[in-house]
């Protein structure tokens, strides 16, 4: 598709009410890369970029586009580029999705002859040339949030070189002689000696939103020119000196106008290499010209129309208060968002309230100023705006937090933000405020000082999940799965329902993010004033459970022996919106379970339900209390030693294995002929424990047999029953256990023929001597009772396993014995043993359990007394 101002050309739109009629559309060549330079004559004119133009562009190699997510679906983050119904990568980074009715803009976007469909709009950055050039805005639509249709560069940049360096030589400015040219150019019907036919269609494109009279309209010839806004477009817009970030778009009920507003920076206009490049001639080969982000206004465009072309109405700073911050960076706008307040009319009784949420002051606090009813710049200008009423200062309680994104639910509104770290991805905070606009002062001269009131509410990060798991892309949720905040989707804002809008930053050989970059979008849950944004891979927008959130019926608290890690599968019951789900198990994380069963105590367990349910994969924590030994490694006064550890690239000793830490790591790893086909490791305690297993987690190398050794009280090393055990694969939990022995010092032997180890968690089980552990009961509900049947009394006796594992039942009574084997879990053991009387006294019943739980025999055994009973 080409990349054009205006819609795409495959379909025509069908307004109900018609607009001002359009001359046709010219779409330029690559309208971002084309240079047409204007200097002393019309003569000098440069050759139109092209994608084979070495000169004009960064090259940018795009990884292999992968095959679109499932119909109906938007993709999991996973590194695979998202593709638009053309089967082309999408390039909207850094945008908004926003909902309009075609019947209320009285439009008919998707084409279909009809205006009864609710279109989804997705504005955004191409990021084709990573900057070098700026492209501009591109756009979108759809109507089910998951196939986009491409509508082109809808606010594209361009290279007109329009400028010249003032009077006193110190900075740049329009040249009113160039933009004269470059109308001159524009209105030409056919090409001549001096313009190309791709030169002219560039400038009819490029001045097309400006003209405000039209000479002859089919011919593109104008007659008058919004001159000012048209000179403003000329300088902002060029693609070589200035950015165009964070594009957002709003619909205006009371102009009928589609607004795209965007972070506009670029050199000041006194910048000493703007001012040699203009001197130059503006080459549009140079593209590093001073620096981009000095300028720091907001840019606000408006059409007619979602397809375009819009017109550059204003760049302006934002709002200050005076004396706040250092001088010469007043207004100063960066990363920033825009907030439509639905139904909300403060400003004017047609158009919504809006606002802008961007960072100031050198990206170190965050400001949010009302828009005007047009939203075409800020209510009130500069230092004029009441600080409180018409914009709030520093509202955030912590500095450096960029890429807001806002929405609002049940009377409070919400913001997500990143860290100012670059193109790299930082931990997202969320945080909830009743009003945008809070009543915060001004704090003259101190930069470092939060106002004493209106500050937001810190919420936390609102990113969940667990880091190891597979299958939905990158699951870390502490950087919000490599992501950077841009937006929330208000899908169905009334019911609840909002999805997360971020891009994964690749940066390309100039150093800035390009085509290679990622979208990562996930349904966000609302409840309480919490906030969760779940990334649950793929997903389908209709599914509504995913925008809410699980609520157990009763708290997820477990209780289980330090030994039963392997047989852990609780059930639990949830409801979603109303609706309840029983008897769900979750796939907990192997790190969490692993630090769960290392030792005793409250722990906690993350981890995503398990199954293929209409709730499979979603995220769930819970607290687990873990009774059993101590873990006599990390205990006051233990010490522990290794007869090697790892020195090259870093020193890795054995206390690395003890310290509850599983980043960090003994290694026995050497270089060259270093290795140790046998390695030690000891474990010496301040007192005396009873000991009976070790734990440990080898995560590299290959160990072939682990020993274990204790020290008896004449200070001998004596064999335990552990001998030459084989270890689990790695990274997963082994278990050594042996015949309890009381000692204070454990010594581990560690087969690794030609390799090494790498253990990031070990523990020692151990109890106070004299404590001796409990075995678990089993869980087996016993009955029993005398019957009478045919006038004699019978003694019926029922067990029932209702415990995880198989028993074996015995049940024993004066009249007779029954042994029962592999009782499965839910089953029972019954027998009716007969007296051969009429009546009977009291009976006593015995009911015997057994089972094998983690290689040991466990009994559990019933006393019972029946009633005495007469039957004839």
């Amino acid at each position: 598709m080409p990349d054009a101002a205006a819609g795409p050309a495959h379909r025509s739109h069908h307004p109900t009410s018609a607009p001002p009629r359009r001359r046709r559309r010219l779409a330029p060549t690559l309208a971002a890369a084309t240079a047409l330079v204007l200097g002393g004559s019309l003569a000098a004119v440069a050759v139109p970029a092209t994608s084979s133009t070495a000169a004009t562009a960064t090259t940018v190699t795009p990884t292999a586009l992968s095959a679109a997510a499932p119909s109906g679906t938007v993709p999991a983050p996973d590194g695979s580029a998202w593709l638009d119904a053309d089967g082309n990568a999408i390039k909207a980074h850094g945008g908004s999705v926003v909902t309009v009715h075609e019947e209320e803009v009285g439009l008919d976007i998707t084409g279909d002859g009809t205006t009864d469909q609710e279109v989804h709009l997705w504005y955004g950055e191409d990021k084709t040339h990573a900057t070098r050039p700026v492209d501009g805005v591109r756009g979108y639509w759809s109507t089910d949030l998951t196939t986009w249709h491409d509508m082109g560069r809808v606010l594209p940049s361009h290279q007109h070189f329009t400028l010249r360096v003032n009077a006193a030589g110190t900075a740049v400015e329009v040249d009113p002689a160039k933009v004269d040219a470059l109308q001159a150019v524009a209105n030409k019907t056919a090409p001549e000696a001096g313009s190309t036919q791709a030169q002219i269609d560039a400038a009819k494109a490029f001045v097309e939103p400006y003209v405000e009279t039209w000479a002859d309209e089919d011919a593109g010839v104008a007659a008058t020119y919004d001159e000012a806004a048209l000179a403003n477009a000329s300088y902002r817009l060029n693609g070589n000196i200035n950015i165009m970030e964070r594009p957002k778009m709003l619909w205006n009920a009371k102009t009928k106008k589609f607004v795209v507003i965007y972070h506009a920076d670029g050199p000041l206009a006194d910048n000493a290499d703007l001012v040699s490049w203009v001197r130059g001639g503006g080459d549009p080969a140079n593209q590093n010209v001073g620096s981009r982000y000095s300028r720091a206004e907001i840019g606000f465009a408006t059409s007619d129309t979602p397809w375009g072309p819009f017109k550059l109405v204003n760049t302006t700073k934002m709002n200050w208060a005076p004396g706040v911050p250092n001088a010469g960076r007043e207004g100063d706008s960066r990363d920033m968002t825009i907030f439509q307040d639905s139904d909300e009319h403060t400003v004017d009784p047609v158009a919504d309230d809006a606002y802008a949420v961007y960072s100031s002051e050198m990206n170190k606090w965050m400001y949010v100023s009302r828009l005007n009813a047009e939203y075409t710049g800020p209510l009130e200008t500069g230092s004029d705006a009441t600080l409180g009423e018409d914009f709030s200062n520093r509202v955030l309680p912590d500095f450096s937090r960029e890429a807001s994104s806002v929405f609002k639910h049940d009377g409070w509104y919400y913001m997500l933000t990143s860290g100012t770290d670059g193109w790299a991805s930082t931990p997202v905070v969320a945080y909830r405020s009743r009003s945008m606009i809070t009543p915060t002062e001004a704090v003259v001269g101190n930069n470092d000082r939060h106002p004493s009131t209106g500050q937001w509410e810190r919420l936390g990060n609102p990113c969940v999940g667990d880091a190891a798991r597979t299958g939905v892309g990158t699951a870390d949720p502490v950087e919000c799965f490599d992501s950077q905040p841009t937006f929330v989707i208000a899908i169905d804002q009334e019911a609840g329902r909002f999805a997360y809008m971020g891009d994964r930053w690749i940066t390309e050989a100039n150093g800035s993010a390009g085509e290679r970059s990622r979208y990562v979008w996930a349904p966000i849950q609302v409840k309480d004033g919490r906030v969760t944004v779940e990334n649950v891979g793929a997903w389908d927008p209709t599914n509504t459970t995913l925008f809410h959130p699980l609520e157990p019926v009763t708290p997820l608290e477990f209780s289980a022996h330090v030994d039963d890690r392997d047989a852990f599968d609780p059930t639990f019951d949830v409801t979603v919106d109303g609706e309840r789900y029983d008897d769900l198990t979750a796939d907990w994380s192997t790190a969490s379970l692993d630090a769960a069963f290392a030792t005793r105590g409250t722990h906690t367990l993350v981890g995503h339900v398990a199954g293929d349910g209409p709730l499979a994969g979603r995220y769930v924590s819970a607290t687990v209390q873990v009774d059993g030994p101590v873990d006599v490694c990390r205990e006051p006064g233990t010490t522990v030693s290794a007869s090697f550890h790892q020195t090259e690239y870093g020193t890795m000793p054995a206390s690395f294995a003890c310290d509850g830490n599983p980043s960090t790591a003994w290694s026995t790893w050497a270089g060259g002929t270093g290795k140790k086909d046998r390695v030690t490791f000891t474990v010496d305690a301040a007192e005396q424990w009873r000991l009976d297993a070790v734990r440990l987690t080898n995560t590299e190398g290959t160990i072939t047999g682990v020993g274990v050794e204790y020290r008896d009280a004449d200070g001998a090393w004596r064999p335990t029953t552990a001998n030459a055990v084989a270890p689990s694969a790695n990274g997963t939990l082994t278990t050594v256990g042996f015949d309890a022995v009381t000692s204070d010092a454990l010594r581990l032997t560690f087969d690794t023929p030609g390799s090494y180890l790498k253990i990031s968690e070990l523990s020692v089980a151990g109890t106070v001597p004299g404590e001796e552990p409990v075995d678990p009961e089993l869980a087996v509900a016993v009955q029993a009772e005398v019957r009478c049947l045919a006038g004699k009394a019978y003694v019926a006796v029922r067990a029932t396993n209702d415990d995880d594992v198989p028993v074996d039942v015995t049940l024993t009574t004066p009249f007779g014995t029954r042994s029962v084997a592999d009782v499965a879990p839910g089953k029972n053991a019954y027998q009716s043993f007969p007296t051969r009387q009429a009546s009977t006294d009291e009976v006593t019943v015995t009911v015997t359990a057994s089972a094998d739980v983690d290689g040991r025999t466990v009994t559990t055994e019933h006393d019972l007394t029946t009633s005495a009973a007469r039957c004839g």
